[in-house]
């Protein structure tokens, strides 16, 4: 009798942390019915989290927020793929990429399709870009709170750090190589610009599950879609007075390669109200190297800024 209670507690025990950890996913139409990857994790009852990847990434780069007990248990996530990017849809036009309007529209078509009315929204890196098209076409009525994750989301020119002048000219001359191999027809150039575009992503090479995960979402994102994304306008310089009254958490990592001082100057000159945590020795993915405290940090900022009942 007691083996058996154990075991059926044991099974319960395992149902109830599968079901804190199921995804669901759907296909939404995004602007111009481009089919997004959308993907629901928790319960849809709470209060919602919104997250947006960064560039050539995907919405399992949010692994960890996505299968959290914790935020699972308080909150109602919401991922999905940008255009162009992981499962979503990659137009062939360049004309589908460029105005800030189509991003906006996507994260929109998202938010209604999940049910989101207000939401915490994070934006990694690309994600914050992304996030500030949103408000630059619909303000921020529904959004309770922004999270920068390594991002400064164009709110400052320039939008990413220049080298330092003693930079390593070899790790220069790589970069570009890089980027080579990422446009390129070849297959196999293309593999090799994925292991070395997410180099940067991490201060220290991520565990083997990260490394996949960021390898498949580099190449999803095809040579064409990287090539008309070149010529996006970047500047949402326009955007950060409409955040001046909005809670904002700006989240970095000390070794962090893509937002730098300047950034981070600029973002304190104009967003004199936000809050900054810096992660000592993480790089430009704190969400998933610091992953424990970046989840305990988005919660308690989520829950502050719910409305009072």
């Amino acid at each position: 009798m007691a083996y058996r209670l154990s075991v059926t507690l044991l099974g319960l025990a395992l149902c109830l942390a599968s079901q804190a950890f199921a995804l669901e996913y759907k296909m939404v139409p995004g602007a111009g019915g481009v089919p997004l990857n959308t993907v629901e994790a928790g319960d849809k009852t709470k209060p919602a989290i919104l997250l947006v990847h960064g560039f050539a990434q995907s919405h399992s780069s949010f692994k960890k927020q996505l299968e959290s007990a914790d935020l699972t248990r308080d909150y109602h996530l919401v991922a999905f793929d940008l255009r162009g990017h992981g499962n979503s849809g990659k137009p062939w036009k360049p004309e589908d990429y460029k105005d800030s309007k189509i991003w906006a529209d996507d994260v929109a078509a998202v938010m209604d399709a999940t049910g989101i009315q207000k939401a915490v929204v994070v934006g990694w890196s690309y994600g914050g870009f992304v996030l500030a098209n949103y408000v630059e076409h619909y303000g921020t009525g529904r959004i309770l709170g922004l999270n920068l994750a390594g991002s400064a989301a164009g709110l400052v020119i320039p939008p990413f750090p220049a080298p330092p002048p003693n930079a390593d000219p070899e790790i220069a001359k790589q970069r570009m190589a890089t980027a080579k191999q990422q446009i390129s027809g070849n297959i196999e150039e293309n593999l090799l610009g994925a292991q070395g575009g997410i180099a940067f992503l991490t201060n220290g090479p991520g565990d083997e599950t990260w490394q996949s995960i960021s390898r498949a979402g580099s190449l999803l994102l095809l040579p064409y879609v990287r090539a008309a994304l070149q010529g996006r306008s970047l500047d949402n310089t326009k955007v950060m007075p409409m955040l001046a009254t909005l809670p904002v958490l700006v989240t970095y990592g000390s070794a962090d390669g893509v937002i730098g001082p300047v950034q981070l100057d600029g973002l304190k000159k104009g967003l004199k109200n936000a809050t900054y945590s810096v992660y000592d020795g993480a790089g430009h993915s704190t969400f998933y190297e610091a992953g424990e405290r970046f989840n305990k940090e988005l919660s308690a900022f989520a829950k502050s800024v719910q409305p009072k009942k």
